[in-house]
This record gives C-alpha cells, sequence and structure tokens, in this order.
C-alpha cells in the first residue's frame, strides 16, 4: 500500500490540455457546428423543409429563382411571389427553405429568416403546428396573430429588432 502511494507521487507531471476560459470563448463569436451536428439539424427540420421545397419547386416552375445563402435555399418571384401577394408576407421561412416576395425582400429580412431557420432546427416537426398553436393563442388573449407570436418575438429578438 505505501508502495503505491510513492509510485503515484514520483509520476511526472504531465499538464492537461488547457481549455478554453468560457468568457473568452463567448467573446471569439459562436463556434461552427461539426458536420454530424448539421446532418442532425437538417435532418431533423427536413419535414418542415419538405413543404417548403414542394412551394421552392413550383416557385421554380413559374419562373422564380433560387440562390443559397447561410445554409438555407431562399426561393423567390414566380410562385414565391403570387403565394406572397396572396397570403401578406414579404418572407416565409419553412424549415431550411425560405420563401421571398423577391430578392432584395430576402436580402432585408434575411436575419429574421435565419432566426426562424434555428428555430426549425429547435422544434423539428411540430414547428408548423407549434407555430400555428402560438398564433391562436397570441390571437385568443386579444393580441395580434402574427405581432405577438411567440416565434415571431422570439425571432425579432434574435436579430436586435425593436419588439
Amino acid at each position: 500500500m505505501g508502495r503505491n502511494r510513492d509510485r503515484r507521487r514520483k509520476r511526472p507531471h504531465r499538464p492537461r490540455a488547457s481549455r478554453a476560459d468560457p468568457a473568452q470563448s463567448r467573446l471569439a463569436g459562436p463556434v461552427a457546428p461539426g458536420p454530424l451536428t448539421r446532418l442532425a439539424r437538417y435532418t431533423w427540420a427536413a419535414p418542415t423543409s419538405l413543404v417548403g421545397l414542394v412551394a421552392g419547386t413550383l416557385t421554380l416552375g413559374t419562373g422564380g429563382r433560387v440562390q443559397h445563402r447561410r445554409g438555407a435555399l431562399e426561393f423567390h418571384g414566380g410562385f414565391a411571389r403570387w403565394f406572397a401577394n396572396r397570403i401578406g408576407f414579404d418572407a416565409m421561412t419553412l424549415g431550411h427553405v425560405i420563401l421571398g416576395r423577391d430578392a432584395p425582400c430576402l436580402e432585408v429580412l434575411r436575419d429574421h429568416e435565419q432566426a426562424h431557420v434555428r428555430q426549425a432546427e429547435r422544434w423539428g416537426p411540430v414547428f408548423i403546428p407549434a407555430y400555428l398553436a402560438a398564433s391562436i393563442l397570441a390571437w385568443s388573449r386579444g393580441g395580434h396573430y402574427y405581432r405577438d407570436n411567440w416565434f415571431e418575438r422570439d425571432a425579432r429578438r434574435a436579430c436586435g429588432e425593436l419588439d
């Protein structure tokens, strides 16, 4: 027993790998997720993205365009413009797909819509039902179905818009 204790004391000291100070890592900015994390996020949001891809396919088939920005496909023109005019929006996020009235609208609203992409990654297949439920809840409490929707308020906070 005494020998083991002596042996432990005589081992050379090996410094452990230093860990970054949490305060410093926050200042350095967000760390990009690894490939497995990205795959999990895309997979979890896939049912919602599939709805968006159907609308995106209709957009391309009716003369619209697509661009890839920050991990999302942005469709504009064609069906997306018609749908935006019909429903009354400038941009709408469905998973990793963003539908916009036109390219300038997508440019202006990109940060806000990217906040919705992050929400879809968190909520996965229940994002659309949860969003609709939040609209109904806001309306039933006397609020506005859009402005007072929790998802919209969260997106406005995430991109620094005034609430």
